[in-house]
């Protein structure tokens, strides 16, 4: 058959549509228009359709799509490529505008005013220019809409990244105030924000958190029992004071106690590992703010550092410190596990407890 300027139409005359054509663009819609997206030019944010990284419409189809992409077609001096999509648009099987709309256009796109291999530049695409121009927006929107709300997204935009804004609300450092500084804490509350938000916070859930802050392994050892001085002017005294029998009455002048006390247990740790803690002043404070931030200072921790047991030097004269990286008699095969600290919560120094 011919058009009304007397020239062979191809896609009637010729061979069977699509059997020559390039195969369509095998690639997800919302794959392909997040590889397209920059942090300065994004669909629906961009202040206009000529700052977006792609004109976005569709193609003229009768048969049912079976890609989410039609074809990609690179832009011409310096504009953006166009995208014809398969996913959503006004024409087509799928589309809201009646279907004898879609022949109409199709039928305006087969007319050719000149033969030859440049005759599909004179078709008639007006109509579905026009209509492409319209449906730009709603098919960036619908980008959009699909976009916000994946988290996948929001961490590699520029737009305050909403969901890491949520997470570090939840972490307790939704404020400026509230940050370290320190990318490694800050980063390991935002890591662990929905585990330490349930109540209560289990030992299993507070040793993956400090292994995250301090990279070493941590194990936490509940209700560590330890004596607890009575000051004297609080003691029992018959007829006195603190006398009520089953209320405050208390036989002696010290009471033994499992509920205060947690134990921390760090390694084993490598020489330098173990060296490190005790010459580290930053990781000291690293470690109280993260056991603040993680046990609150209700508890009193005990710091237990533990050398493995290949690591532990042989004593010699100038080459440690006694009590604290050398040992008189370490037992062969054995970790070194009693240098503990006391009171890590609190803003000083740490104090070495006895042997234990």
């Amino acid at each position: 058959m011919a058009d009304d300027a007397r020239h062979a139409r191809p896609d009637l005359s010729g061979p069977v549509a699509g059997a020559d054509d390039p195969p369509a663009v095998e690639t997800d819609f919302f794959d392909l228009l997040r590889r397209l997206e920059t942090r300065e030019r994004r669909f629906g944010r961009a202040g206009g359709a000529e700052r977006e990284p792609a004109r976005l419409g569709q193609t003229a189809r009768l048969a049912f799509a079976a890609s989410d992409v039609a074809a990609v077609t690179p832009g011409q001096e310096g504009l953006p490529p166009n995208v014809a999509v398969n996913v959503i648009g006004l024409i087509g099987p799928e589309g809201p505008m009646p279907l004898h709309m879609t022949r109409w256009i199709m039928q305006r796109l087969s007319q050719r005013w000149f033969a030859g291999d440049t005759s599909g530049a004179t078709a008639d695409t007006s109509f579905l220019d026009f209509v492409n121009m319209l449906q730009h927006r709603q098919i960036g929107l619908y980008w959009r809409a699909w976009a916000d709300a994946r988290p996948e997204i929001h961490v590699t935009r520029a737009d305050g990244d909403r969901i890491t804004a949520m997470m570090r609300a939840i972490a307790g450092i939704g404020l400026p105030e509230t940050l370290t500084g320190d990318q490694r804490i800050d980063g390991a509350k935002l890591h662990h924000a929905t585990s330490l938000d349930l109540a209560p916070r289990s030992p299993e859930r507070l040793s993956r958190f400090l292994e995250t802050v301090l990279r070493v392994p941590v194990a936490v050892e509940e209700f560590v029992g330890r004596w607890i001085e009575i000051p004297e002017p609080l003691q029992t005294r018959l007829g006195v004071a603190h006398c009520g029998l089953g209320t405050g009455a208390v036989a002696g002048a010290r009471v033994f106690d499992r509920q205060s006390r947690a134990e921390l247990r760090l390694g084993p740790l490598t020489r330098a590992q173990f060296l490190d803690f005790l010459d580290d002043a930053a990781a000291w404070e690293r470690l109280r703010h993260a056991v603040v931030f993680a046990m609150g200072k209700e508890l009193d921790i005990v710091l237990r550092m533990v050398l493995a047991a290949d690591e532990v030097p042989e004593a010699r004269l100038g080459s440690g410190r006694l009590g604290r990286s050398i040992w008189l008699d370490p037992v062969p095969g054995r970790d070194a596990d009693d240098l503990c600290f006391t009171r890590i919560a609190e803003p000083h120094a740490p104090a070495r407890e006895g042997p234990s």
